[in-house]
């Protein structure tokens, strides 16, 4: 669906955006997972980017693509939810709602979207004195009820559309050399038998050619059955177990075909129901639902994210999908 050059500029910018939300990792007094979180929503807008000097800015994005005579746009839309008090226990601060939507305006049959509930996981130093940051270091323990209560969610709504989002420093903010090379021959290992081919295949080649620039990065999403116990294990299953989030905005935009070596379990394939799509938007009137269809359990889960976050990739504008398409007389 996308292009060589589209692609290559989208994961350069949500890279950046990467790059500028996982440097506080290894500040003396590294972010928790809500201020990483809050980071991260606060750096879709414009101005934020600006001010944070983000190294590739949306602007910049959307200048190159026009340059290039691209027809793909990129919006970014965030809903920070206001719940009234009876739903505050409902709500957990970390969490994320994620809407990735495909808008193909020259063939609409194409589009579509898939949503997904994203609960924050950061990684912790294994010293503080100063931050540092070793293979070993690992993630926020997992309140074993909450996860438990996370897969009937997940086999309540049948869809898959639940994720760990985690957060960890690059390997380009690691002092320690050791670390950095360690992590290296993690990632080289899990990619040396992949074939890369098509366009996001020779784009992932390339970007290993070229020093791992948005493989190496600080963001991950992980499923509930693979998520990685420690740094070392998140570099060791790279487009295994773990995708890089710059990657994974790219790869699950609608009309992506998986290359035969990757796991079907990286890749969710879900269609958005109505119910996925009002906890994901944060609908408060989803919570009795699930409550009464799970009460038997005494099921009492966290589900609204605090946020919502839609990022729109479109392809044209919508006045085209009026016009009189030349293949309809065909």
């Amino acid at each position: 669906m996308l292009s060589p050059y589209v692609i290559h500029h989208l994961l350069k910018h949500f890279d950046a955006i990467d790059r500028a939300v996982t440097r506080p990792m290894t500040y003396p007094r590294p972010k928790d997972e809500e201020q990483l979180t809050g980071t991260l929503v606060d750096l879709v807008d414009e101005k934020v980017q600006v001010a944070e000097h983000v190294e590739y800015t949306i602007a910049a994005l959307r200048a190159d693509l026009t340059q290039a005579s691209e027809p793909i746009g990129v919006e970014f839309d965030l809903e920070t939810h206001k719940y009234t008090k009876e739903f505050e226990n409902r709500i957990s601060q970390a969490d994320l709602g994620l809407i990735v939507k495909y808008e193909n305006n020259f063939e609409p049959q194409l589009s579509g979207q898939r949503s997904w509930l994203l609960q924050a996981k950061r990684l912790y130093p294994t010293d503080l004195n100063p931050t540092r940051y070793e293979p070993k270091a690992k993630f926020g323990a997992v309140d074993v009820q909450q996860e438990k209560r996370i897969r009937e969610l997940i086999k309540f709504v049948d869809a898959d559309f639940f994720r760990y989002l985690l957060y960890c420093p690059r390997p380009e903010s690691l002092e320690d050399e050791n670390t950095r090379l360690e992590l290296s021959y993690f990632r080289g290992k899990a990619l040396s038998e992949q074939i890369f081919d098509f366009a996001y295949g020779l784009e992932l080649r390339d970007d290993i050619r070229n020093g791992s620039k948005t493989v190496a990065s600080g963001m991950f999403i992980s499923t509930v059955d693979n998520r990685p116990k420690c740094f070392g294990d998140v570099h060791a299953g790279i487009f295994q177990s773990v995708t890089p989030f710059a990657w994974f905005l790219i790869r699950h935009i609608p009309g992506y075909t998986p290359h035969h070596w990757e796991p079907e379990s990286l890749l969710d394939q879900h269609k958005d129901s109505d119910l996925v799509s009002q906890i994901v938007r944060g609908d408060p009137n989803v919570v009795d639902v699930i409550a009464d269809a799970l009460s038997d359990k005494n099921w009492s889960g966290a589900i609204l994210p605090a946020a919502t976050l839609t990022i729109t990739i479109s392809a044209g504008p919508r006045s085209v999908r009026d016009r009189y398409r030349w293949e309809r007389d065909q």
